[in-house]
């Protein structure tokens, strides 16, 4: 009995071994967007002078679900991660005769797990609404591709997936000679295994992480 002891935990501690030195296994254990505990934060240097600071502050209820409540300065994000995908609580409001105007809010899956070379996904909201007896439009559309597995430009964080996201949001409001406000955004995100977002990059932005703090 104990030889057969001895032979099973050598075996254990081989397939850990084995575990630790295999960059798949390495990849799929790892948390990419570590959202789901409280106190965790990054501190991100903005290109050009100043810093952003992410922090998770709580659990709470949004769209009638639990989740974590995310801030990042002076507004908040929702998030769950659970059931094998990262969602987020999309909250799209327009500005029209000086009032915000609610025009879709819902969970949609931000992320898909395990993260895979070549995938993509693409999300997409076609809502409309009337206020002030005008009529608005709404059309949002989000593609998602998971480029490759690489590190950062400045080689502090290796095993990040390079996720690449096009955005383009359309709100047309149907008065007289009013043209259709169209936003396009591109955007190339790093994440790291167990840290999340280190890098992001946009047309004309740039987030690099300084600090990571884990919560609990």
């Amino acid at each position: 009995m104990r030889t057969l002891s001895a032979i099973l935990a050598a075996a254990a501690v081989l397939l850990a071994a084995g575990c630790e030195r295999n960059p798949l296994f390495f990849r799929l254990s790892a948390d990419y967007y570590p959202v789901t505990s409280i106190g965790s934060m990054w501190e991100y240097a903005v290109e050009g002078g100043g810093s952003e600071i992410v922090t998770v502050i709580d659990q709470t209820v949004a769209g009638e679900r639990t989740c974590y409540r995310v801030q990042s300065g002076a507004d908040y994000d929702y998030w769950i991660n659970e059931s094998g995908r990262l969602e987020h609580y999309e909250d799209h409001r327009v500005i029209f005769n000086g009032y915000e105007i609610p025009l879709f809010q819902s969970w949609v899956t931000y992320l898909e797990w395990p993260l895979a070379v070549g995938s993509t996904r693409t999300d997409s909201v076609s809502s409309e609404t009337v206020t002030q007896g005008v009529t608005i439009q709404h059309q949002w559309r989000r593609i998602t591709t998971v480029q490759s597995i690489t590190s950062t430009p400045d080689g502090a964080y290796g095993d990040c997936y390079l996720v690449h996201q096009d955005e383009r949001t359309i709100d047309w409001i149907q008065t007289s000679g009013f043209f259709p406000e169209t936003t396009v955004v591109s955007r190339n995100i790093w994440l790291a295994p167990d840290v999340g977002m280190v890098r992001k990059q946009t047309a004309d932005s740039l987030l690099t992480l300084t600090e990571y703090t884990p919560g609990s």
